[in-house]
């Protein structure tokens, strides 16, 4: 469900401080934040439950959530191959 047009888009405050701007990685615990200009070619750690992705912002990333560019479930061959491997054994 897409926020309201009247709201803006979720953007943490903190983010914008020089002292946050100046770091070379940022580290995020919030998946729902809409990522901004400002983290245009950085590399962002994401955490998806279990732990931290690392993802590099591109061009085409912003405007977007971060919670879209990691995945917190496993793929259904992911979970093939593992009961597969447990039949062998």
């Amino acid at each position: 469900m897409k926020r309201s047009v009247w709201k803006l888009p979720y953007i943490f405050p903190k983010c914008f401080t020089r002292k946050y701007l100046n770091k070379s990685v940022l580290k995020f615990k919030m998946r729902n934040l809409v990522i901004p200009l400002s983290f245009f070619e950085k590399r962002v750690l994401i955490y998806n439950g279990i732990w931290f992705l690392s993802r590099d912002v591109s061009h085409n990333m912003i405007g977007y959530k971060l919670g879209e560019f990691s995945f917190s479930k496993r793929s259904d061959t992911q979970l093939h191959l593992k009961f597969k491997s447990k039949k062998k054994k």
